[in-house]
Parts: structure tokens; sequence; C-alpha cells
């Protein structure tokens, strides 16, 4: 079970490797490339939990605020 895993998982490496021509790179080159990649995906997941759980919060609130302020001049 441990073989066909750890199997698995060498194949994506490989798959992920030949794909993105990182099998050529440098190995310092390869963990820059790599480094880009997580950071790209870390801030894309931040504003994907941003924008689904944290905006239509600030937007009603906004729009609160708008209309008392909208109101309060009339």
């Amino acid at each position: 079970m441990l073989k066909a895993i750890r199997n698995y998982l060498a194949l994506k490496n490989y798959q992920y490797e030949v794909t993105t021509a990182l099998y050529m790179l440098e190995p310092w080159e390869k963990a820059l490339f790599n480094s880009i990649v997580i950071v790209f995906l870390a801030l894309f997941t931040y504003t994907t939990f941003f924008y689904v759980f944290y905006l239509p919060e600030q937007l009603a609130y906004f729009a609160s605020r708008l209309s008392y302020y909208a109101s309060a001049y009339h």
C-alpha cells in the first residue's frame, strides 16, 4: 500500500516536472519556480477566502451605512 502511494506521488511529481519543463532546470531554479507557484496559490486562496466569506458581510455593512447617510440628509 505504501509503495503504491509512493509510486503514485513519484508519477505525479514526474508529470509536473515534465509539464512545466522543470526537469531541465538547476535545483535552485526549481526551488525558485516552485516558491513562486506556492506564493501565487497562497495569494489565490487568500483572495478566494476574502471574497467568498468576508466581502458579502462588508458589502452589507457598507450598504446599510450608505442608506443611513443618504436618509440622514433628506
